[in-house]
């Protein structure tokens, strides 16, 4: 099981296969590297598949504290770095796409991170605001977190229920619940607070990054309105929707994900 050792003692685990240019896909908030297995299996006869547990999930260690949106985009940076990446398309789900734009607009410097897709994005922001009222509204916000805190098992199964359009995806859904109740409360409730806190609007004019935005049209978690918002403010940026989604389109419309992305990346 191969893991990278950061300056801080915090041991990230990783699976890397495939040959061709470079994918590295990261998970959202309590998902695993395994939510990308379908696209591992559609990607990595052309393209090498690189997938990450986030600090704190998955088989990555789970410190107490240390979940701001830069101090993961230093873990993929010593990600990147480590397996010497470069010309890499970076995918992230959810909250990882909010961390994907952070790292883009704030920490490629040395430009290993070429392309940017983010998938059911959590981001710029997931609160509404007076004048995008799309968001989340501060309530369901603070009942979220409060159950992330003390009651994190039922919060869970209530957002699996949530990630789902198709109506045939019970055994996916009991598999993706599975993965997420691997996330330590206190984990889920720091990155929620992060998720809460957060906001990249002023961020979207500094990617200079060829970008792509897949979103499921019928998306309950991540607001689909946030997408047409950064589809007008990102430059070089295409926005693509999935009619048979919610947000789990990487399990509701597999190939199709795969199909985009191998097409954006250059395959």
């Amino acid at each position: 099981m191969p893991f990278i050792n950061l300056e801080s003692g915090i041991r990230i685990h990783y699976r890397d296969g495939g040959a061709g240019k470079p994918i590295l896909f990261m998970p959202g908030i309590a998902a695993t590297l395994d939510s990308w297995n379908y696209q591992v299996q559609g990607l990595q006869d052309r393209f090498r598949c690189i997938c990450v547990d986030m600090r704190g999930h998955g088989d990555s260690d789970k410190p107490y504290t240390g979940y701001s949106y830069n101090e993961m985009c230093d873990d993929i940076h010593a990600l990147l770095v480590t397996l010497d990446l470069r010309d890499v398309t970076l995918v992230g789900w959810s909250m990882a796409a909010g961390v994907g734009l952070n790292y883009v607009a704030d920490c490629n410097t040395d430009g290993r991170v070429t392309r940017l897709a983010m998938v059911g994005p959590a981001t710029p922001r997931l609160l509404a605001t007076d004048t995008e009222a799309f968001g989340l509204d501060a309530d369901a916000a603070e009942a979220t977190l409060e159950g992330m805190r003390i009651a994190l098992p039922e919060t869970m199964a209530a957002f699996a229920g949530a990630n789902f359009h198709r109506e045939d995806m019970a055994a996916t859904t009991a598999w993706f619940l599975s993965m997420w109740l691997k996330m330590p409360a206190y984990v889920g409730y720091q990155c929620f607070k992060t998720l809460l806190r957060e906001d990249l609007r002023d961020k979207l004019d500094l990617v200079d990054v060829p970008t792509l935005i897949c979103h499921g049209r019928h998306d309950l978690v991540a607001p689909p309105g946030w997408s047409d918002y950064m589809a007008t403010r990102i430059p070089q940026c295409k926005l693509t929707w999935f009619e048979n989604s919610g947000h789990a389109l990487m399990v509701e419309e597999p190939d199709a994900l795969s199909k985009e992305l191998a097409a954006f990346a250059g395959g």
